[in-house]
């Protein structure tokens, strides 16, 4: 079957969390291409089993058995090659709820937690909320390509006692290699650093690229480890809340189990499992077909960006559906340079200094949308760049 990768929906009086977040001011036919959730319909089988489950008429408590279990199996097995067990599994309402919850449950205040930035904000937000201490070690960018700089790595993870893994990356949008994600686990290993490794972006890997789940890597690192999946990327579902956190070690699932418990969070949604058994069953060709799209809509990017801008610097796009790029050729700082993007483009992007201070001066893009959305959006860009008469730079090295 081939899928549409172009059709979508306005999403206008929906309370969207993107699209509310722009406010009043935006003109018609603009989309926010911000927060990493798609502006493409999740796939038709997920949309018709969804309609099922509603027609149903009755929506009370919902709990996993088998049936949720089995498609989190298959698809861990089938598209990942990691055979996993139910009992492994810890479910909670998203990722973001488990990395707050493993925070609380495998440190204590005051304890260093490692990150590798630019990254995620609620990674952030996850360990100063729980009066943990941020501890950042900062990729290196060489070559144009994004490096986790391993004596600054190593010396910082003696300081530790949690490291929370972002594989693959966002914003920079690395897959890691399994060569790199062993160093880093020895690492953790030799000073006792538990791995919580995010792996939410996993299904979205582009062409010479294949993502290796953390806890593959062999027994030593799996029981040093807890994963954490969803299908919300995937297949576009994060309204619907339900993520899989994979445990190997029963002592540290537990652990993980009571501090998700302890949080009041235990009503799961019958619309997300069913459409979870949907994805993970049925939808591995539209997956392939997505992320066709999404590497497409990267290379257009990036020859836009070469064909009208040259100083801007795109990063290679390995993994996930998020295209970083670096606009301080502009000469603006990064707050400055987001109101323009908004108030002149109408043009709705994460602002790279939400992900750290490595991040000041880029801009995050969502290329999971239709072609004609992002032509429309750097469009806007282009037209803004000259109205204003800013100046370009040349391209520099990185």
């Amino acid at each position: 079957m081939k899928y549409d990768f172009e059709n979508a929906h306005a999403r206008v009086n929906m309370e969207a969390a993107k699209w509310d977040a722009m406010g009043s001011a935006p003109a018609e036919g603009v989309v926010p291409l911000s927060v990493a959730d798609m502006e493409l319909l999740s796939p038709p089988q997920i949309i018709e089993e969804l309609k099922r489950t509603a027609e149903f008429g009755m929506w009370g408590y919902t709990q996993w058995g088998e049936r949720y279990a089995s498609a989190v199996r298959h698809w861990m097995s089938s598209r990942h090659g990691w055979d996993i067990q139910s009992d492994w599994i810890v479910q909670t309402n998203g990722v973001v709820q488990a990395l707050y919850a493993a925070v609380r449950a495998y440190t204590n205040p005051g304890d260093g937690v490692l990150l590798i930035t630019p990254v995620y904000p609620p990674f952030y937000q996850a360990v100063e909320q729980n009066g943990r201490r941020i501890v950042e070690s900062p990729l290196l960018l060489e070559n144009g390509r994004y490096q986790v700089n391993f004596t600054d790595f190593e010396e910082k993870a003696r300081t530790c006692r949690m490291f929370i893994l972002c594989s693959p990356h966002n914003p920079v949008g690395r897959v890691w290699t399994p060569e790199e994600l062993r160093r880093i686990g020895d690492i953790c290993l030799k000073y006792n650093v538990l791995v919580v490794s995010d792996e939410i972006h996993f299904d979205l890997i582009m062409p010479g690229h294949q993502h290796t789940c953390y806890a593959t890597l062999g027994d030593a690192y799996a029981e040093n480890c807890v994963v954490c999946t969803a299908p919300s990327k995937t297949f576009s579902l994060a309204g619907l809340c339900v993520a899989n956190i994979l445990v190997p070690n029963a002592g540290l699932r537990n652990k993980l189990a009571r501090q998700v418990s302890l949080s009041g969070c235990n009503t799961f949604s019958i619309f997300g499992l069913r459409a979870l058994e949907a994805g993970y069953t049925q939808c591995a060709d539209w997956v392939d077909q997505l992320n066709e799209h999404i590497w497409g809509n990267y290379l257009y990017l990036k020859k836009f960006m070469a064909q009208h801008f040259p100083g801007v610097w795109v990063a290679q796009l390995e993994g996930t559906y998020l295209g970083w790029f670096d606009c301080r050729c502009f000469g603006m700082d990064g707050h400055t340079l987001g109101n323009f993007l908004r108030a002149e483009a109408q043009l709705y992007l994460n602002d790279g200094y939400v992900f750290g201070p490595a991040g000041d001066g880029f801009q995050r893009i969502n290329l999971a949308c239709g072609r004609v959305v992002l032509e429309n959006a750097l469009e806007r860009l282009r037209r803004a760049v000259e109205l204003r008469g800013m100046p370009v730079s040349d391209k520099t090295k990185r």
